[in-house]
């Protein structure tokens, strides 16, 4: 540690920083050191004990440090409006404020950020300082005109849907209002239309306005010479917004390994510093570093300035100007130096994946390269190809292995093809930075030569996007993680620590085999110590998934079978099989649904099957027969034949799972009957393990639930009900309940739909039975767990 000074300073920075989650000391420590340095001082004086000395101003140098980043973590800490933080939704609500910050339009959607000094609805005023994300939708026509009519440092008058960020609402789910309020955004508020948004000021923020604009005219160019693919792509490399890169390719290159290149970072930042070394080449060393650095800055601010970004910058000219001055530096001490920058200027960086990220890759590539250089070095390779392909692999495996555990803590998957891929991947985003560039460059200057430079980086790019899809979706390109945990983290580190340090002390490679084999075993050993499985076997799983306003149940079988009833709905907006089941099915591991089920055919019950069914998720599917007059109906099973899942339409029968009973309550005249409502016809299903069962109604009404009871009777008598339509009033009624007695009830309802739902008269009938009440609207997901004999809720 005696090389890496400022290593030292980083560490002690960091760990005042994460002192301030638990406690704030203010000066307290400062002073109680500065005490204690004086007393020690004067004890010196009569020991004169350089080594004591030296000790003593160690001491009070981390104690400065220390309480430097606690302090400093205490002022940064987003202390919102307590009325505010309060409120989830509220409509027709106006903001005032300045626009900071103006991102790049995404396809029909313009996103700007505003420093609010007031925000008044019917049910609040507040008077505050506090930052607001601001949306509007509109017209191609419409947005392009925003674009240039609103500038950094307008003082605009807004009004709109105010709400907060989707909270943590399932597990493994990312909580995107504590991201928000990590970056000290309070909340969003949509803009429905123009009219709606008024500039009442102005006054540009000329430097900022300078920047954004830049960055649009570049935006602009990319896509006027690119293709789609390649410009949405190029934006996100070179002005580091991934806004236009689709869900779905975003979980291929996290399943291939390969994420890493979307987040413009040290590598693309090396990448720029090759351009632009190759452009000055022909210059002295000092203009050639002199441009570089300023080319980097300009780099950095077309960006927009990300951490990731800011840090390579400022390891890049460290390193630059090291070189100049003819004095010594190190990867590590480059790094750490940006580390303390970024943290001084903003502490609650420490907390964004995106920074933890960047720097446990680089710090990797520090300390552990060093070790795979000499095993290299060992080898005593000649042919320099192949020495320079092990010494790219050792370079892409370091930071893997410094990045694994917060790609399993964030990701939930291990990527088994990552090596493989970002050998292919690296070197070919490498070429596209720079095509992009000199076509950006060209273009400028002969636009119809830059075309052909485009088109060919189409082409390289749709390679490379095929590579990247086809290895995501092959069976074995990850792995799922459940269950990884912040001590699970700590643990690996601590042993790779215990790993590196007694490494070079072992000299026969026979021992130092032994001593991997052991650190391995053990992190698998403790890590596993404090893991829980969330749907165990041997046990009946009932999660009520929340999909906002819509249904989905996922069932484990006590043999490790699954079954999901309904998927919630899938709008050009947000798709809850895509957004929210599949993330689910990962984290929990399951690669498979044994049994779907569609209980009717409305759009908040079926809709998520259709990516989920894409995904490969499901083979066979249960529903009502087709409905010849339902368009949805005919188009979704067309869509269902032509992906191979096999159809079976509902009848009265019992499936036997895993020591469990699944009936269809079904009845042959009910196709027969006059009934007009997609609702109900929804298919009622009862699931039975040992003393305990089950009862599902999807969104069948009073009428059909009256049907049922004469039929069936005591048999539809159940411990769980799956509370009819959401908890609409048109639901649960009291001769229908009375024949279910249900102990618990559980209502899948979005937080403060505009349905109303669950009704009040509904909420007092189920209380009035004495049911317990489970509602994602309120509680979030519910899991249940039955052991045949008894039924538990599972705290998730």
């Amino acid at each position: 540690m005696k090389d890496y000074p400022i290593i030292k300073v980083a560490i002690v920075l960091v760990a005042g920083i994460l002192s301030a989650r638990f406690i704030e000391l203010g000066i307290l420590p400062l002073i109680t050191s500065f005490i204690l340095l004086v007393a020690m001082v004067l004890f010196y004086k009569q020991k004169n004990d350089k080594v004591y000395y030296q000790l003593l101003i160690l001491i009070f140098g981390a104690s400065l440090i220390f309480t430097a980043g606690n302090i400093l973590a205490g002022m940064s800490k987003n202390n919102f409006n307590p009325v505010l933080t309060s409120i989830d939704k509220v409509k027709n609500t106006t903001v005032v404020g300045e626009i900071t910050k103006i991102d790049l339009k995404r396809n029909d959607e313009l996103t700007f950020y505003l420093a609010a000094d007031s925000i008044y609805s019917d049910e609040f005023i507040i008077k505050d300082e506090l930052n607001i994300l601001c949306k509007i939708k509109g017209s191609r026509r419409v947005i392009n005109n925003l674009i240039y009519k609103l500038k950094p440092g307008n003082i605009l008058k807004v009004s709109g849907f105010y709400h907060k960020g989707r909270e943590k609402r399932n597990p493994g789910e990312f909580d995107y209002d504590s991201y928000l309020k990590s970056k000290e955004i309070l909340g969003i508020l949509n803009i429905k239309n123009i009219s709606d948004l008024h500039i009442i000021n102005s006054e540009v923020d000329h430097f900022p306005n300078f920047i954004y604009q830049v960055r649009v005219d570049i935006d602009n160019q990319i896509k006027k010479i690119n293709s789609p693919e390649t410009a949405a792509l190029l934006r996100g490399l070179l002005l580091a917004d991934r806004g236009e890169i689709d869900y779905e390719t975003k979980t291929q290159f996290i399943n291939a390994g390969v994420v890493h290149v979307l987040a413009v970072s040290g590598l693309h930042v090396g990448y720029i510093i090759l351009i632009f070394l190759f452009l000055f080449g022909r210059f002295n060393l000092y203009l050639r570093s002199i441009l570089t650095i300023i080319g980097l800055l300009c780099f950095m601010l077309v960006t927009g300035v990300p951490p990731s970004v800011f840090r390579a910058t400022v390891m890049s000219i460290v390193l630059i100007i090291a070189i100049l001055t003819n004095r010594s530096t190190n990867l590590i001490n480059s790094i750490s130096i940006a580390a303390v920058i970024i943290l001084v200027f903003n502490p609650n960086e420490i907390f964004n994946p995106g920074f933890q990220l960047s720097f446990a890759a680089v710090l990797a590539i520090g300390i552990i390269l060093p070790y795979m250089n000499s095993l290299i070095d060992k080898w005593n390779l000649q042919n320099k190809f192949y020495r320079y392909l092990i010494l790219f692999c050792a370079v892409s495996l370091s930071a893997q292995i410094g990045t694994l555990p917060f790609t399993l803590f964030y990701f939930n998957k291990f990527s088994v093809i990552a090596l493989f891929a970002n050998l292919i991947v690296i070197p070919m985003i490498g070429v596209i930075v720079a095509s992009g560039i000199i076509s950006l460059i060209i273009s400028l200057i002969i636009p119809f030569i830059a075309i052909y430079f485009a088109a060919a980086n189409d082409l390289i790019v749709s390679g490379v996007l095929y590579l990247i899809k086809f290895s995501g979706k092959l069976s074995f390109s990850y792995i799922s993680i459940t269950n990884y945990s912040l001590t699970d983290l700590i643990i690996f580190y601590l042993m790779l620590t215990i790993l590196l340090y007694f490494l070079p002390r072992f000299e026969t490679t026979k021992l130092k085999i032994l001593l991997l084999i052991v650190i391995v075993s053990n992190t698998f050993i403790y890590s596993r110590a404090d893991d829980s499985e969330l749907l165990p076997d041997n046990y009946l799983n009932v999660f009520m998934i929340d999909v906002d306003q819509g249904d989905s149940f996922l069932i484990k079988f006590p043999d490790g079978q699954t079954a999901l009833i309904d998927a919630g709905n899938a709008t050009n907006s947000f798709d809850n099989g895509e957004r929210v089941i599949l993330p689910l099915l990962n984290y929990l591991g399951i690669k498979k649904i044994d049994y779907g089920i569609v209980t009717h055919i409305d759009s908040d019950h079926y809709g998520g099957f259709v990516s989920l069914v894409l995904a490969g998720m499901i083979n066979q599917i249960f529903k009502p027969e087709l409905d010849s007059t339902l368009t949805k109906d005919k188009r979704f099973e067309e869509f269902l034949r032509e992906s191979g899942v096999t159809v079976h339409y509902f009848q009265e029968q019992k499936l036997e799972i895993g020591n469990t009973n699944l009936y269809f309550i079904y009845d042959e005249n009910l196709k027969n009957l006059s009934v007009n409502s997609t609702n109900d016809r929804s298919g009622v299903l009862k699931l039975v393990y040992g003393n305990t069962s089950f009862l599902f109604t999807g969104d069948l009404e009073k009428r059909m639930e009256k049907f049922y009871s004469k039929k069936y009777k005591s048999f539809l008598d159940s411990d769980v009900l799956k509370v009819g339509h959401h908890g609409s009033k048109t639901s649960s009624s009291e001769e229908f309940l009375d024949y279910v007695t249900p102990k618990i009830s559980l209502i899948s309802a979005g937080f403060k739909n505009k349905f109303g739902h669950p009704v009040k008269e509904v909420i007092e009938r189920l209380k009035d039975e004495g049911s317990i009440i489970y509602r994602t609207d309120l509680q979030k997901a519910i899991l249940l767990r039955s052991d045949g004999y008894s039924i538990k809720l599972i705290n998730w």
